[in-house]
């Protein structure tokens, strides 16, 4: 028999309360969910008779007529739902009738009876038998295996609606009428349930095991929450403490750790530099690149519900994330229409924990290590054979006075490197360790009425070259209040910013110097140049190599600091049962300013008039955000309906000026306002730029017996970023699944518990570009207009030439998927494919410069990105007696991009980069080719008896020169396949996590074997591979062209190498030392963590990486404590 028990306001209800713990987060201790159970004293007899009731009924049911009289009675009622529903309908109409009456008024005609004990009435067919039924109270406490208590476990008895919750001590009481076969079951998101048989014990004590899988049982694309085995889109979710034991840096890096889809793409440049926030890619690049100045492939981040800026995601502090979800197909990512052409991340914070008063700490002390080993300098003897090879020092065939300079030049060097110096100028710039530290503070609790959250953050992350750092500190206050079927939040943050960039400059510069020069005089002066040489350039002309050490010594400034302020509010308003309308509003305020002064003694200002530069920046910035949801949910006999209605307005204000000065007495004179003036031709510049967008958002999900699955979302976008004729578009998904595991022939498979077939199909929008090129633009201080007017009126020029018809970038997005768990769950796993096909690109194009511009935008291109991935987690063991966990994980993706339609305006483009010949292969795009093509001369290598390179033409002849016109793609950057491999291994309170990275296939241009080996300058340090393999005479097979050939090395295939590498990105051990006897002197729990971060890396192309700021390696200490 299925039993509910009601009572007025005291009523555990199950689904509510398995709601309310679905929303804590699976590594902290589950939400507490205070429920009160109080008993009468008085006799429900007397009461019955002395309780009037009003009612006025007509053909309901006899459920809706208890559920009308238990709002005029503070009893409970108890009966079998089963029978309830088989009674029929009843009417009443009574004005002050005592209950009982009504009771008996009623029940008859329906052939049920009631019968009062104590505060509860039992209603039952009146042929049922009536047994001594007897009220039971089981009390008892919660705890999880490290033994510290959990609060907000649901305990219930199983098949019934009769429950409680634990308290914040853990403890429960659950009270029930005694029958046979009665089972409890014990609860909490992000926990294995536990089931006990009860047999009249008094008391029960459970420890619950942890279950990290279940945060992926639910989506959530930041405006509702989805069950994942209902839901048609490609999504993959991970916790908060997945995150954070894999590294304890930006949740941006973890996650491209865990997931391959999400690729952070390749600064060969900037490296490990703390102050570049990378670019990320999902699922290849749907625009072209060669048109934007920054990355338009970067995904849409959502938190909380509204959109950020990646910098705000770097910066997050990873203890205030609860779970991030990346959204991949239409399904998934069409509720945000115009933003989700290059995939959404969705980041939800943590929120607020009921109980008692709650103090968490989060720190850690963070080591950063420069990674040198792709560096392979000459050291000084190695430099001074080179320079001999090279014939620097060649007397043969030369004038006397030629012979005996060289000669000199050559015992000078001798008698340095003889002496013993051979200087590292690697280690000049870079710290031995750079020392950084974390730390954040979280105060919480509340009760069911009221929660509240105090949060505070400081990270100090030091780079390893020396004088970069990146602090940031911030807090933020949250509030929850809840009125019957009200919700209100509000979260409100404030954070400060400071980056410092490196004085010592360049990297690169420093892997150019001569090991032989001491930075230092004899007197112990820094030198200002520590050499010239002299090279032939139409003409014979001297380069002095300044030292960089120098100007790290000047007083100089190169920082941006920046004040964001946050408000997020949102209200919830339950209507009735299943329909809920939720509204919330962001504003956000962000003000910043960057200063670089440059000292006028720097070697940079050799020779110049005006010496000492200072650049300042100012940019303030405001916009709203406004999201109005609608959602419905339904679930009747075989059917399960989710539908939604969405709002969302948002603008965005930023103000930007910028001014530079040049001409500073003295080095010491570090203000703007002591410049001599502006540079030349220059004058305070800005920028103002407002931007809106509208949308409409309709989302439709149908179920259909758990078995058979549809999606449907449409969304309706305007945006001031386009042109006047195509501001609006709409945007679409339709995703259908089906649930195999469900069908009545698969449930005699045993091994089989999920199965689950989908695929989807929508369209996608992108508008990652500036604000105003849709517009025509003029300029009135153009230096070419300078002072001239007409009749009193300021003359201007065009600039830029509008396009009223400039749309939306459109992306069609495809994908067929399956899901799968087998062997009791022991092996999970899905498998997609896709197919992204970008229409309408945004291209620059070519105008006669004639016309005072150079182009204009215009949506002429179409991109593909296709591909597969796959993603399997097994559980090897699996001992919860014995606390042994081993798990494994797999992803392989691979895709495949290829740009599919060009035109004249690409094929100027394609012009225009084969003018600009460097010693690096150019962009080049063409149709049926990735936009990530190398483009290089076809070589057949070094002659053996010129020593001079050979070409291919695209004929397939033999020529001896260089030429764009013989430009073939020979290989891709785009690897076959790549992915990661992970691996969880808990003994006890130990565990042990790792996660390598791996790539295979791709090609990759070796610029080092172009820039210090074959190009590099005899008078500069260059790689000791510089010295092998080169052509001498005739006859030599060799790789490199011979020594004394210093001519400019053109983009040929000899360099192009294949690039497969694999990785080991994080390695993390930890120890849980939470204990009673920790609880006794106020330590709930203690974890401490070693991890470390790009610690090892083995590829087939060995090339110098951080070419202006080195990699590094990281390691962490980190501890987690709660009183």
């Amino acid at each position: 028999m299925i039993y509910k028990v009601m009572k007025k306001k005291r009523l555990v209800r199950f689904s509510n309360l398995l709601k309310r713990c679905g929303e804590s987060s699976v590594t902290m201790k589950c939400c507490v969910v205070l429920f009160f159970l109080f008993s009468l004293n008085v006799s429900a007899d007397v009461y019955a008779q002395q309780n009037l009731v009003t009612l006025d009924l007509s053909d309901v049911s006899v459920e809706h007529f208890i559920e009308t009289v238990k709002k005029q009675s503070v009893l409970r009622f108890m009966y079998n739902s089963e029978v309830i529903q088989k009674a029929g309908n009843v009417s009443v109409k009574v004005e002050n009738k005592p209950l009982k009456q009504v009771l008996d008024l009623v029940l008859w005609k329906v052939n049920l009876e009631y019968e009062f004990f104590n505060d509860v009435v039992l209603i039952r067919e009146k042929e049922e038998k009536k047994e001594d039924v007897r009220q039971k109270t089981v009390r008892g406490c919660v705890k999880d295996q490290s033994g510290t208590p959990l609060p907000g476990v649901t305990v219930v008895l199983k098949g019934e609606n009769l429950g409680v919750a634990t308290d914040i001590d853990g403890n429960y009481s659950l009270s029930f009428f005694e029958k046979k076969d009665l089972v409890i079951v014990y609860s909490c998101v992000g926990m294995l349930p536990v089931e006990i048989k009860y047999t009249g014990q008094d008391s029960i004590h459970v420890v619950l095991k942890e279950e990290v899988e279940k945060i992926d049982e639910v989506v959530v694309n930041g405006y509702f929450t989805r069950k994942k085995e209902s839901y048609t889109g490609v999504s993959t979710t991970f916790s908060g403490s997945e995150l954070r034991k894999v590294s304890t840096g930006s949740i941006l890096n973890t996650l491209s750790m865990l997931d391959p889809s999400f690729v952070k793409v390749v600064n060969n440049e900037m490296g490990s530099d703390p102050n570049t926030i990378p670019s990320f890619e999902i699922r290849g690049s749907s625009s072209l690149k060669s048109t934007f100045d920054g990355n338009p492939n970067m995904p849409t981040f959502i938190m909380d519900g509204f959109e950020v800026s990646a910098q705000k995601v770097f910066d997050l502090d990873p203890t205030r994330v609860r779970f991030i979800t990346i959204l991949k197909d239409a399904a998934a990512t069409a509720i945000y229409g115009s933003r989700a052409a290059n995939g959404v991340v969705v980041i939800e914070t943590e929120l607020p924990k009921a109980g008692k008063l709650q103090l968490s700490y989060n720190g850690s002390a963070n080591f950063e290590v420069a990674d040198l080993s792709d560096y392979n300098l000459m050291n000084a003897e190695e430099k001074l054979e080179y320079e001999v090879r090279s014939g620097l020092y060649k007397t043969e065939n030369s004038s006397p006075e030629y012979a005996d300079n060289n000669l000199a030049s050559y015992n000078q060097i001798l008698k340095l490197v003889k002496e013993g110096n051979d200087v590292d100028w690697l280690a000049i710039p870079v710290r031995d360790f750079g020392i950084g530290h974390k730390h954040s503070v979280i105060a919480e609790g509340g009760n069911e009425t009221f929660r509240y959250a105090l949060d505070l953050s400081y990270s100090n992350t030091v780079g390893v070259m020396k004088g970069s750092k990146r602090d940031n500190y911030g807090g933020g206050v949250r509030l929850q209040y809840n009125l019957k079927s009200l919700k209100f939040m509000n979260y409100m943050s404030f954070s400060h910013l400071k980056s410092v960039n490196s004085p010592y400059g360049s990297f690169s510069s420093y892997t150019y110097y001569n090991p032989y020069y001491n930075p230092y005089d004899e007197e112990g002066n820094i030198k200002k140049i520590l050499y010239s040489y002299q090279y032939y350039d139409d003409g014979i002309k001297t380069k002095p190599m300044y030292n960089e050490l120098y100007n790290a010594t000047l007083p100089a400034k190169n920082q941006s600091t920046g004040n964001y302020f946050m408000n997020n509010f949102s209200v919830e308003y339950d209507i009735v049962q299943g329909l809920k309308l939720k509204a919330n509003l962001s504003l956000s305020v962000d003000n910043s300013k960057s200063d670089v002064y440059v000292s006028n003694e720097n070697t940079g200002f050799i020779g110049k008039e005006q010496k000492g530069s200072y650049s300042q920046s100012w940019s303030n910035s405001f916009s709203y955000d406004i999201n109005v949801v609608l959602t419905y949910f339904k679930n009747w006999k075989k059917h399960l309906l989710n539908a939604g209605l969405i709002y969302n307005l948002r603008e965005s204000d930023t103000d930007a000026t910028s001014l530079s000065a040049v001409g500073f007495p003295n080095e010491s004179m570090d203000h703007i306002s002591m410049g001599a003036g502006f540079a030349e031709g220059g004058r305070p510049g800005g920028s103002y730029d407002v931007s809106r967008l509208i949308g409409f958002v309709a989302n439709f999900g149908y179920t259909y017996d758990n078995r058979f699955l549809l999606d449907f979302s449409l969304r309706s976008d305007g945006s001031s970023l386009y042109g006047a004729n195509n501001r609006w578009s709409t945007f679409w998904s339709l995703g259908i699944g089906y649930n195999l595991h469900n069908e009545k022939f698969m449930q005699n498979i045993a091994y089989v518990d999920l199965l689950k077939v989908r695929g989807s199909i929508g369209t996608t929008g992108g508008q990652n570009f500036n604000p105003y090129q849709s517009m025509t633009m003029y300029s009135y201080n153009d230096g070419r207009i300078r002072g001239i007017s007409y009749n009193g009126y300021m003359g201007v020029l065009l600039k830029a030439y509008g396009n009223k018809n400039l749309k939306w970038q459109k992306v069609e997005k495809r994908n067929i998927g399956l899901d799968f768990e087998l062997l009791d769950r022991r092996l999970k796993g899905s498998f997609n494919v896709y197919s992204d096909l970008s229409k309408d690109v945004l291209i620059d194009v070519t105008v006669a410069p004639s016309l005072g511009f150079s182009s204009y935008k215009e949506n002429l291109g179409q991109v593909k990105n296709s591909g597969v991935e796959l993603t399997l987690k097994g559980t090897v063991i699996r001992n919860m007696d014995k606390n042994i966990i081993w798990d494994l994980i797999f992803n392989l993706a691979h895709n495949k991009n290829k740009v599919m339609k060009i035109n004249r305006a690409l094929t100027a483009f394609n012009d225009t980069q084969d003018a600009e010949v460097k010693n690096k292969p150019m962009i080049r795009y063409k149709e049926g080719l990735s936009q990530n093509t190398i483009w290089v001369n076809e070589s057949l290598g070094i002659d053996p008896a010129t020593g001079d390179e050979i070409f291919l033409d695209l004929d397939g002849n033999k020529v001896n020169e260089w030429s764009t016109a013989n430009y073939k793609p020979l290989g891709s950057t785009d690897p076959k396949v790549y992915g990661t491999i992970g691996t969880m291994f808990v003994y006890k309170k130990w565990e042990l996590n790792a996660h390598m990275y791996y790539k295979y296939g791709g090609y990759l241009y070796n610029s080092t074997l172009v820039d210090k080996i074959e190009n590099v300058n005899p008078n500069e340090n260059g790689d000791k591979r510089i010295l092998y393999d080169r052509w001498n005479a005739p006859g030599d097979i060799a790789k490199f062209k011979k020594v004394s050939d210093v001519s400019v090395t053109n983009p040929t295939s000899r360099f192009v190498e294949k690039e497969n590498y694999i990785q080991l990105q994080s390695l993390s051990l930890s120890y849980d030392f939470s204990s009673d006897q920790l609880r006794k002197v106020g330590i709930q729990r203690l974890k401490v963590s070693a991890i470390g971060n790009d610690i090892f890396k083995s590829s087939t192309v060995k090339m110098e990486r951080g070419t202006s700021y080195p990699y590094a390696r990281t390691f962490s200490l980190s501890a987690q404590v709660t009183f």
